[in-house]
């Protein structure tokens, strides 16, 4: 076959030790050049001869078939031969069938071609031994013919796989060249826009530091301003008045303390039936109970001077011992000034509201709110971004990593690829 020796005598092309990543695609294109040389254009070849050899095998099939044998054998031999001959022959035809040469003509389909039609020509007449002698002793001529365009058969089968011969581990590294070079695009892909977003994490977290202080000094402004000194004044005030309003509360709380307990065993008492409260006196000491200071707001003059009748007309209410010291104090407390008392605490409780509206309808407070809302919501973004940065600089880290392992496995196939150093530049900005 002249097609044959035409490809041994190709050779190989030499291919740069440096390759750029960008034209690794060509300088494969021309490692695969080299090593399969025109395989193509030889595979086409070599099914023709193929071809050619399964029609000469059908004709001599067909002429077995239609023989007749003139050889001088026992019965015995004929009875099985020709049996045998039938099922030899169409154990042929379908091996000829099977034998039909593809359209590609690429490495991958000529070696699975290679390896099923072998695989069909293994026991081309079957496996019986004894059908095999006994066909052959009956048509030795046309036997050897068939035995000849097998041979012929499997010769171009071996040819037309003699330029892929010693280059399987190339091979099988070119097959793996496209996985590995997506994955190497796919990470610097990957790589890029990770970059990308970190450098937008990194104008975001400058632009919010800015803002910040920005905002921070436009408090400051504020502060130091005539309306915000205005506005703290008036706080001061309310501060004031709400600690003089508690101190008095806190005075009245004291001056009716040492009456809870009798106040509640006079209420327990009422509602045991042991004795009667008018409702008004009834009203009043709940009041007490609940809250001496808001307990001034009505008259609980007349209810404590009945309360300190009933003490007195009825010895059996309280114990000898403290229904004198009941009675004691409840003298001190008719003798106070409570209706000033009262007064009092109206009067701060009505500066303290006057206070309260005039400081919410301050407009300089909201917008001391609106400052500080602003100045939360950018140390929030910033803390956000913060983060952000973080993650990204941890997953650019991952990518890096992940990147130079899979350049070093690409490295070094195409070391294996070439037989040489290959060094392979591949640029992350």
């Amino acid at each position: 076959m002249k097609w044959l020796s035409r490809l041994r005598g190709r050779e190989e092309i030499a291919v740069p030790t440096t390759v750029i990543f960008e034209e690794l695609d060509a300088w494969l294109a021309q490692v695969s050049k080299s090593l399969l040389g025109d395989l193509s254009t030889n595979a086409e070849q070599g099914y023709t001869a193929i071809r050619e050899s399964r029609d000469r095998l059908k004709q001599r099939v067909a002429e077995l078939e239609d023989a007749d044998s003139t050889e001088q054998v026992p019965d015995r031999i004929v009875k099985i031969g020709l049996t045998s001959r039938k099922k030899m022959i169409k154990h042929l035809q379908a091996i000829t069938e099977k034998i039909t040469p593809p359209a590609q003509t690429d490495y991958h389909t000529i070696i699975a071609f290679h390896r099923e039609t072998t695989a069909a020509l293994e026991f081309p007449f079957g496996k019986s031994q004894t059908n095999i002698y006994c066909v052959r002793s009956l048509f030795p001529n046309e036997i050897k013919e068939i035995i000849n365009e097998l041979n012929q058969l499997r010769s171009g089968l071996d040819l037309l796989i003699a330029p892929l011969q010693g280059k399987k581990q190339q091979l099988q590294v070119l097959e793996r060249m496209p996985e590995l070079v997506a994955n190497i695009k796919k990470l610097h892909a990957e790589l890029l826009q990770e970059r990308e977003h970190l450098s937008n994490e990194e104008n975001e977290l400058t632009a919010l530091n800015q803002r910040i202080e920005t905002e921070r000094k436009q408090q400051q402004t504020l502060e130091a301003g005539e309306e915000w000194q205005r506005f703290t004044a008036l706080e001061h005030e309310r501060s004031v008045l709400q600690a003089e309003l508690e101190k008095l509360e806190s005075n009245v709380q004291k001056l009716f303390t040492p009456l809870s307990k009798p106040l509640t065993l006079l209420m327990k008492q009422d509602e045991s039936g042991r004795l009667s409260l008018a409702p008004v006196d009834r009203r009043a000491i709940s009041s007490l109970l609940e809250s001496p200071s808001q307990a001034l707001e009505g008259d609980i003059t007349g209810s404590l001077s009945s309360i300190k009748g009933l003490i007195e007309d009825d010895p059996t209410v309280l114990k000898d011992r403290k229904r004198e010291t009941v009675l004691s104090w409840l003298d001190k407390l008719l003798k106070a000034d409570l209706v000033s008392i009262a007064e009092k605490r109206r009067r701060l409780l009505s500066q303290i509201a006057e206070v309260d509206a005039s400081c919410a309808n301050a407009a300089i407070l909201q917008e001391k709110e609106e400052r500080k809302r602003a100045l939360s919501d950018a140390q929030e973004q910033l803390t956000q971004a913060q983060g952000e940065r973080e993650r990204a600089t941890k997953r650019i880290a991952t990518l890096e990593t992940d990147l130079v392992k899979t350049k070093q496995f690409l490295d070094a196939a195409l070391t294996e690829l070439a037989g040489k150093e290959i060094e392979l530049v591949l640029e992350v900005p």
